[in-house]
């Protein structure tokens, strides 16, 4: 029954329960039959909520409109007291759509350059992707092709960025992007 209305999670405990429990019996072998997927159906469910839980969604009052934005962590965090890299997709009603690195209690290094950057997809070979440092001096990197990066982004698990962070030095900041929810921003991203 939990396997019918799609309850994977109960319906892999219960298994696991009748197979440890009543071994041997016909009720186990029939389980045994169907477990292996029960199994593999609750652990792809329980993958996709944790990729979801990763991503943080925003609603801002801001001049002229609302902004929107979702916002992931590196999986591994900076090797810096307090210092996290963030990877953010933004709509702001004045700036437009936009797709940049923010760094919280660190700053990006560019003395060696910081005009592209290393980006992949899934692991493919990293193709370089223009980026600005805005005038302000934020601690923040735009990837100029937001349109491109958030394509690939859309189809994607994981992305890979090469950056230089002061105090750190060069890494590839690595993010679990699966769990993107695009109808969590109102103007579906432009791509």
């Amino acid at each position: 029954q939990m396997r019918q209305s799609g309850s994977w999670d109960i319906a892999t405990s219960l298994g696991n329960e009748i197979l440890a429990k009543y071994s041997g019996t016909p009720t186990a072998a029939r389980v045994q039959q169907t477990i292996a997927e029960t199994r593999a159906k609750s652990a792809a469910i329980a993958d996709s909520h944790r990729l979801a839980r990763l991503w943080t969604y925003t609603v801002t009052a801001e001049d002229g409109g609302t902004q929107y934005a979702a916002a992931i962590a590196t999986q591994e965090p900076l090797k810096l007291a307090n210092a996290r890299l963030r990877l953010v997709l933004r709509q702001h009603p004045k700036w437009g759509q936009s797709v940049y690195l923010l760094l919280d209690n660190a700053t990006f290094d560019c003395n060696g350059g910081c005009a592209t950057l290393p980006v992949s997809f899934d692991g493919a070979r990293a193709q370089r992707m223009k980026a600005t440092i805005p005038p302000t001096g934020e601690p923040a990197l735009f990837i100029d092709d937001d349109k491109g990066f958030i394509a690939r982004l859309e189809k994607a698990k994981t992305v890979a960025v090469g950056v230089n962070v002061r105090g750190v030095g060069a890494l590839d900041a690595e993010f679990e992007v699966g769990g993107f929810d695009a109808a969590k921003l109102p103007n579906k991203p432009k791509t």
